[in-house]
Formats: structure tokens, C-alpha cells, sequence
């Protein structure tokens, strides 16, 4: 048989193939970075208010007035390796205009029962965290880690910087559980810089009642 014994076979292929192309493209969704779903995902968003805000399981903490929260109480597993319950997300306007990626997310997470190494649970995070992030300690990534004080109790800290995220992740140990504060924002400034202009009067303002 000769190819033109069937002149309309070829545009009929040609179409589907179109047609195939364009459904997908309409319904692919977009990559996602771990740990930086915006607050608007949530139910309940609402604005953050002035002063102390009072979260569940006894913590409190001081934000922006501009940022918005969300009251989340979902079970799931996270960014650090853990499945712990998220009491909320804070999120910030966006450092660039127009580029929702830009703004800070807060997520405040607590671990009933965190085991009692408080070291090992630390380590594991990091761990997770530079899996999740694909952050190797190579050129195009820094992760450092430090020990500081959040309401009197010992914290381990994450600060971690990639060719996308940038990201502080801090542990917190007390009777009660293991409460883990999350920053996240992307690698671009001048979002950078707004997250480490306010995550130390964040991190300064918590209280964790006993």
C-alpha cells in the first residue's frame, strides 16, 4: 500500500495528539514546595491581630498585625520527618508583589509524644529536613544548626538556605511535648531579608504555659 492511499489518517493522529497535549497541560498542578502551603488552604483564615496571639496546648506568640492565621488541628506527616498536629499557620503579604512564594509561612506544630532523646528526635529532623529540601551541604546549599533558649526551655534550631527555600526550623522540648516552629519563605530578596528581620521578635515573643 501506498502512504497515500489514506490521506486523512496522519491529520486525525495530529488532532488527538493536540487535543491529548492541551487536556494535560489544563489539568497538570504546579510543583510544590514541602512545608510552604499558604494559610489560604486552610478553613479558617482570619487576620492576626495585634498582641499575644493564644494557640492551643498553652503557646502563645506575637506576629505582625498584617499577617493572617489559620487554625489548622490537622494530623500529618511533615517536612522534619515527624507526624505531628499543625495548631496553626501564619503567613505574611507577599515581599514581591504578585509572587505568592515570597511570603513568610509559620507553621506551629506540636509532638505529643516525641520519645525522650531529645538529641536523636533533632538529628532525625535535620535529616528529613535536608531529604525533603534536597540540601546535601553542597555548593548550592548551607544548613547550620544552633542551640537557643524559646520560653525557658531548650530549643535545637535548623537554618537552612537552598537554591529555592530558605528556612528556619526550631524544636522545642518541654514536659507537656516537643513544639516545632517552622519558617519558611523563598530564596529571592527581598524575601529573604523580611524573614530575618522578623524571625527573632517572633521567636522572642513565644510563651509556653506549663
Amino acid at each position: 500500500m501506498k502512504p497515500t492511499d489514506s490521506p486523512c489518517i496522519v491529520p486525525a493522529i495530529v488532532t488527538l495528539i493536540l487535543a491529548f497535549a492541551l487536556f494535560a497541560g489544563c489539568t497538570a498542578e504546579p510543583a510544590k514546595i514541602p512545608g510552604t502551603t499558604p494559610a489560604a488552604a486552610a478553613a479558617s483564615v482570619t487576620a492576626a491581630g495585634t498582641g499575644a496571639v493564644s494557640l492551643p496546648y498553652g503557646v502563645a506568640l506575637t506576629v505582625p498585625a498584617d499577617w493572617t492565621r489559620a487554625d489548622v488541628m490537622t494530623s500529618d506527616d511533615r517536612d522534619y520527618g515527624k507526624r505531628t498536629t499543625r495548631i496553626a499557620t501564619f503567613t505574611s503579604p507577599a515581599a514581591i508583589a504578585g509572587d505568592t512564594k515570597s511570603a513568610i509561612i509559620l507553621n506551629v506544630d506540636f509532638d505529643e509524644n516525641p520519645g525522650g532523646d531529645f538529641e536523636v528526635y533533632f538529628n532525625q529532623g535535620t535529616l528529613a529536613i535536608e531529604d525533603s529540601y534536597k540540601t546535601q551541604l553542597d555548593s548550592h546549599s548551607i544548613v547550620k544548626s544552633s542551640t537557643l533558649q524559646v520560653s525557658g526551655h531548650k530549643s535545637y534550631q535548623v537554618d537552612f538556605l537552598t537554591e529555592d527555600v530558605k528556612g528556619y526550623t526550631i524544636f522545642t522540648n518541654t514536659d507537656k511535648g516537643m513544639f516545632i516552629f517552622s519558617f519558611r519563605t523563598e530564596n529571592r530578596q527581598p524575601a529573604v531579608s523580611m524573614l530575618q528581620n522578623e524571625i527573632m521578635s517572633i521567636v522572642r515573643s513565644i510563651t509556653i504555659a506549663p
